[in-house]
C-alpha cells in the first residue's frame, strides 16, 4: 500500500473520522466525483484515498457499484471482539506498568469529559470520547504497534454498533472505564483482566446482531461543501 502525501492524509483523516465517530453510515456510498468537489481535489486523490480505506477495512469496493462504507457481518463483528479482548488485554498490562500519576489523572478527567458529554446527551462527543479513552490507555503502554492495531479496531466497530446495537444502549460506560483506571493502579494483573474482559464482554451484549437502518445524511452534511 502506498504511503500518501500530506493533502492525500487530510482527506483520509477526515472520512476516517467521520466513519468512527458514526457520521458516515454502513453501506453509505462514496462518489468519487462529489467527493472531489467537497475537498477540492483531484479524483486521482481520492481513489487513493479510499483504496487505503478499503484497505483498513472501512470501505467497500463493489464492481458497477464504486466505494461504499463496509458493512460488517455478524462473523466480522464476532471476529472482532475476539481480537479486542486479545490486544486489549495485553495493552493493559503494558499500561499498568507504566501508569504514573500524571497519567492517571489525564486519564481521570478524560472520563470527567465523558460523563460530561453523557449527562448534555451528547452521544456524538460520547462516542468519540469513548474510543480516545481505549487509545489513551495504548498510548500510556507505550507500545505503537498494539496501538496501532487497536486503532483501526474501534474504528471498524463503529460501523459494526451502528447495525448492531440494540435500542437505547451504549457501547461503553464511563463508569466501567473509571473501574479500568482503579483496576490499572491497583496492579493486580487477575483483577485487570477480568475488568477489561467484562468491559468488552459488556459492549458485545449490547449488540443484537439484527441489522437496523438509520437515515443516512449526504456527503455535504457530514463534511460541507466548498
Amino acid at each position: 500500500m502506498a504511503r500518501l502525501n500530506a493533502a492525500e492524509t487530510q482527506v483520509y483523516d477526515r472520512i476516517r473520522s467521520a466513519i468512527g465517530d458514526r457520521q458516515l453510515l454502513p453501506g453509505q456510498r462514496l462518489r468519487e466525483v462529489e467527493l472531489c468537489r467537497i475537498f477540492d481535489t483531484t479524483r486521482g486523490t481520492i481513489r487513493k484515498v479510499l483504496a487505503r480505506l478499503a484497505f483498513d477495512g472501512l470501505v467497500d469496493h463493489q464492481p458497477n457499484r464504486g466505494a461504499s462504507v463496509a458493512q460488517p457481518t455478524v462473523k466480522d463483528a464476532a471476529d472482532l471482539f475476539v481480537a479486542r479482548h486479545c490486544i486489549e488485554r495485553a495493552i493493559a498490562r503494558e499500561a499498568a506498568a507504566r501508569i504514573d500519576d500524571a497519567s492517571a489523572a489525564h486519564l481521570r478527567a478524560h472520563i470527567d469529559k465523558e460523563r460530561a458529554a453523557h449527562d448534555a446527551g451528547d452521544r456524538q462527543r460520547m462516542i468519540a470520547l469513548s474510543g480516545e479513552f481505549h487509545l489513551l490507555l495504548a498510548q500510556i503502554s507505550g507500545n505503537t504497534v498494539l496501538r496501532r492495531y487497536l486503532a483501526d479496531l474501534v474504528a471498524r466497530e463503529s460501523l459494526i454498533i451502528q447495525l448492531y446495537e440494540k435500542p437505547d444502549q451504549g457501547s461503553c460506560s464511563h463508569g466501567e472505564h473509571a473501574g479500568i483506571v482503579e483496576a490499572l493502579l491497583a496492579g493486580n494483573e487477575a483483577a485487570l483482566d477480568a475488568v477489561i474482559a467484562a468491559h468488552i464482554d459488556g459492549i458485545a451484549s449490547s449488540l443484537d446482531l439484527e441489522p437496523v437502518h438509520p437515515a443516512r445524511p449526504s456527503l455535504e452534511e457530514v463534511f460541507g461543501s466548498r
